[in-house]
């Protein structure tokens, strides 16, 4: 039962060695820029190349910065840990904003804005340091807001997983496809997990594959949709290895024995790094000429006589009316909205969420809006962390591995094990903080969050318990209660519940197609796939690693082939 998860350990302390994340985004720490100087825009701005020190979110490195006398020539970065799906794409875009419009206070990147601000801040100080203007110091006007009107066969909004399979398929079912992403750096959720596609062995692990579903659903998960999707996720795994994707190994996941979990990697044998799905699928999209848009959000979807004709959008820049003859919702879930957490999902509240920060919950909204039916169920997609202000994921698996968990007093919790059944028993425990205990053998596991200040090392349980501030006798029960901590030295580890996504959302049927909340029907001209359409899939508690992604794969592919073929005669 815990073999992935120590499997998971064993690969994220190796990949935290390595300097690269298992989670490329991480929690946002508050950070505040350096207050800006006051410069002397009489003397001139002094032509040559200056230097500083940005405050990576990976660690330190140094960038230098080269002006004439009246604009910025050049930015170039020094080595660094930021991770180039996500932190290092944030650094070269804000490279090119700074240079085209001669300023360092341009846009953050959304989806990477602790990296851009420390970025930004550097970038600054360089600036001052060359004396320059104030101009070069502050943001630019803001641009004249403009109207646009884009014409398309099918539209997709949201470019994670669930929005590429959708795209690449419309396309290639002879579509016009647009897609837009409302953040600067596309990938959305997938592109800051660790790349696991789940997926049926063969055809006869198929029906093996839904009971296993419908056991951890305890039976309350839509059989009709998890079957197409076990049979499916075959066809899955195929597609992405057509695109190049390459697989480290294949292991079991959550409660099952078999090996259905499969770990991407890159060609240099990174992995557990979601943008070995994404970067493929991004390319496999654009070579299709599907119109990548970011930075555009989706509002509002456009309902004429019942049916969805297109969605409003907006940027920075402008406001969207896109005519689409359907579309393809893939907005992620919402686990990072306080919101609609208390309201669709109170079991969560509080959690910090490890998935996509643009993970807010637009696409569920307006699928409600225009008439779509939901379904709740009360989960969430549960995890551990040590402390959300951990840059490195490699850190937080000493939360998710610990031997057994007590509460902050030292009362026993549970016994490790697979991490959604732990997110459920410490959710079922009442508390908000916990304790992951190990002996010598969790060493590794342990070692990291203590050096962070997150935890206690002690050679007795005594001394244990006195460090932490734990009861002595509730920590020996919990020892007594725990075969597998038998050697000195003993560790006690912050442990906190987290969340990777979400449950809950509109309903769809096995074509992806959006159910009606009035009749049951599809709502013609509307399909959505991945988190914001995951109801029928889980009951409380997330089955297995690798799950989420490979549902959003297999029904997108679904939905933007449906949609192509309805644009046919639409």
């Amino acid at each position: 039962m815990k073999k992935l998860c120590l499997i998971l350990a064993l690969i994220m302390l190796f990949v935290t060695a390595c300097g690269q994340p298992a989670v490329e985004q991480q929690p946002q720490p508050q950070v505040e820029e350096e207050p800006e100087t006051e410069v002397q825009p009489e003397e001139g701005m002094k032509a040559g190349t200056y230097t500083a020190v940005c405050h990576g979110f990976y660690g330190d490195f140094d960038i230098s910065v080269t002006v004439s006398e009246s604009e910025i020539v050049d930015i170039q970065l020094g080595d660094y840990k930021e991770t180039e799906a996500v932190g290092g794409k944030a650094l070269k875009i804000m490279t090119e904003r700074m240079i085209e419009e001669n300023t360092a206070e341009v846009d953050l990147v959304s989806g990477a804005t602790v990296t851009s601000m420390v970025f930004r801040s550097a970038v600054k100080d360089c600036l001052t340091q060359a004396n320059a203007p104030q101009s070069m110091l502050t943001a630019p006007p803001l641009p004249q807001v403009s109207e646009k009107t884009v014409d398309t066969d099918v539209l997709v909004i949201g470019g994670g997983a669930a929005g590429f399979a959708s795209a690449i398929s419309a396309a290639e079912n002879g579509a016009k496809v647009t897609l837009i992403e409302k953040q600067d750096i596309v990938g959305g959720s997938t592109i800051v997990s660790a790349g696991i596609v789940y997926g049926a062995l063969s055809e006869d692990d198929v029906p093996k594959m839904v009971d296993y579903y419908m056991e951890r659903a305890e039976q309350k998960a839509d059989r009709d949709l998890l079957e197409f999707y076990a049979r499916n996720s075959i066809d899955t795994i195929a597609f992405l290895e057509g695109l190049g994707v390459k697989w480290m190994m294949n292991v079991p996941a959550g409660t099952a024995p078999e090996p259905r979990a499969h770990f991407s990697m890159h060609d240099d044998g990174t992995f557990m790094i979601g943008s070995a799905l994404i970067n493929p699928m991004e390319a496999r999209a654009r070579e299709l000429g599907v119109e990548v848009l970011t930075g555009v959000k989706g509002t509002e979807l456009i309902v004429e006589d019942g049916e969805v004709i297109g969605a409003k959008a907006e940027s920075k820049t402008a406001n969207y009316t896109f005519n689409a003859k359907a579309v393809v919702l893939a907005t992620g879930g919402f686990d990072a909205s306080e919101e609609l957490k208390e309201k669709y999902s109170p079991v969560a509240v509080g959690d910090f969420p490890l998935s996509n920060k643009g993970n807010v919950g637009e696409g569920l909204i307006m699928g409600i809006e225009a008439g779509a039916a939901t379904e709740f169920k009360g989960g969430a997609i549960g995890f551990q962390i040590v402390d959300g202000s951990l840059p490195n994921s490699g850190y937080n698996a000493s939360a998710m591995n610990a031997t057994a968990f007590v509460k902050k007093d030292g009362t026993f919790v549970a016994l490790g094990n697979d991490y959604p059944i732990n997110y459920t028993n410490l959710k079922a425990s009442g508390e908000k903080e916990f304790y992951g205990l190990y002996d010598a053998a969790g060493k590794d596991n342990a070692e990291p969050a203590l050096e962070k200040g997150f935890g206690f090392k002690a050679d007795t349980v005594e001394e244990l318990a006195e460090l932490s501030g734990m009861d002595v006798e509730k920590l020996q029960d919990a020892f007594d209660k725990t075969e597998a901590l038998a050697t000195a030295p003993y560790y006690a580890v912050v442990v906190k519940p987290a969340t990777i996504g979400s449950m809950g959302g509109l309903k769809i049927n096995t074509r992806a197609e959006v159910l009606a909340e009035a009749n049951n029907e599809p709502i013609t001209g509307l399909y959505a796939a991945g988190e914001v359409a995951n109801p029928g899939f889980y009951y409380q508690e997330y089955p297995a690693s690798g799950s989420s992604i490979s549902l959003s794969i297999t029904y997108g592919r679904e939905a933007g082939k449906n949609a192509a073929e309805l644009a046919k005669i639409r």
